[in-house]
C-alpha cells in the first residue's frame, strides 16, 4: 500500500475535493485526501495525501501557506471574490501609496470574521448552505495569523500582493478587510497558492503528470513530507514503548511540540509530542 503526499497545482473552477479524487482512478486501494482547502476559483498548490498520510494530513495543513492575490478595487461582491454577486460599488479607488502604507497594519495576529460563502460548519452544517438560503448568521471573529504581506503592483484598479499566512485565513475576507481600510472597496479578482507546508508551486504537478505510469514515484513519503516539524532517532526498546503507547523520559534540544519519530534504520514511525521532558505518541503509522 502506497502512502505519502503529491503535491499538485490544482486549475480553476473545481473543487479540492473534487480534483483529489481524481486521483482514485491512477491508484488502487489507497484512501485520498488533502491538507488544506482551496476555493474552486483558486489555482496552485494542494497536497494530496495517500494511504496512511492521511493520518497526518493536519500536521501538514497547520503549517505557513503563500498566495498570491489579485484585488480589484471599487466594488464589492457577496461571496468575497469575483464570482459573486456585485452588493456595493464606489468610485473612490485609493493610490498606490496609501494602499502600501496600510499593509503592515495586516500583519501579526490579527482578527478577521469567516465569510458566510465558506465550507466552515456551524451546527454541523457549512456555512454557505446557510447562505444560499439566504439565512443571515452573526459569525464571531477569530485570531489569525498573517506572516507577510509583500506590495507586487497596482494597475487598472487590481492590487497585486504577495501573502504568507497560518491555518484558518479567508484571503477574500483579507482582500475585502484591506480595501476598507483604504478607504475604498474590493473583491478578490484571482488567488494562486504558491506554497505550502514548505513546498512550492513550481515543483508541483499537473492532472496531466498523473496519467504517466511513472506518477507514483513522485510520493514523497510520510517521512519526508512532515519535513518541517523537527525529528528524533531513537533505539528498538524505546521504539517499543512508543508503539505500546507509553511515554518515555528524554532530554530534547527542540522545542517544537511534535517531532517525527525514526528507529535506528530511519523508518518513519509516526509523530510523537514533546511534552515536559517526555515523549508520548501522538499519530503513528500503523502495521499491516
Amino acid at each position: 500500500m502506497l502512502s505519502g503526499i503529491l503535491v499538485l497545482d490544482k486549475p480553476k473552477n473545481i473543487s479540492s475535493g473534487n480534483y483529489v479524487r481524481k486521483l482514485k482512478k491512477y491508484l488502487s486501494k489507497e484512501k485520498v485526501g488533502h491538507a488544506g482547502t482551496l476555493d474552486p476559483m483558486a489555482t496552485g498548490i494542494l497536497i494530496a495525501c495517500v494511504g496512511q498520510m492521511t493520518r497526518f494530513s493536519d500536521y501538514l495543513a497547520n503549517l505557513p501557506k503563500s498566495y498570491e492575490a489579485e484585488i480589484l478595487l471599487g466594488q464589492q461582491t457577496n461571496t468575497g471574490d469575483i464570482e459573486g454577486k456585485v452588493i456595493e460599488r464606489t468610485n473612490f479607488i485609493p493610490s498606490k501609496n496609501e494602499l502600501e502604507k496600510i499593509l503592515n497594519c495586516f500583519v501579526g495576529e490579527i482578527d478577521q470574521v469567516p465569510p458566510i460563502y465558506s465550507a466552515l460548519k456551524y451546527k454541523g452544517k457549512s456555512l454557505y448552505k446557510y447562505a444560499r438560503k439566504g439565512v443571515n448568521l452573526n459569525m464571531n471573529s477569530r485570531k489569525i495569523l498573517i506572516h507577510e504581506i509583500n506590495f507586487i503592483s497596482f494597475e487598472k484598479n487590481i492590487l497585486k500582493l504577495e501573502i504568507s499566512c497560518g491555518r484558518g485565513t479567508y484571503i477574500r475576507v483579507l482582500a475585502e478587510d484591506i480595501s476598507k481600510k483604504a478607504g475604498s472597496l474590493g473583491t478578490l479578482l484571482n488567488l494562486r497558492r504558491t506554497e505550502s507546508a514548505g513546498f512550492k508551486v513550481e515543483d508541483s504537478l499537473r492532472e496531466e503528470s498523473l496519467r504517466n505510469d511513472n506518477f507514483r514515484e513522485k510520493i514523497i513519503s510520510p517521512g519526508d513530507a512532515l519535513n518541517r516539524l523537527d525529528d528524533i532517532q531513537c533505539r528498538s526498546e524505546i521504539i517499543e514503548k512508543i508503539t505500546k503507547g507509553q511515554k518515555v523520559e528524554m532530554k530534547l534540544t527542540s522545542e517544537d511540540k511534535f517531532l517525527r519519530l525514526f528507529d535506528k534504520n530511519k523508518n518513519f514511525i509516526g509523530v510523537v509530542e514533546n511534552c515536559n521532558g517526555f515523549i508520548k505518541p501522538k499519530r503513528l503509522l500503523t502495521i499491516d
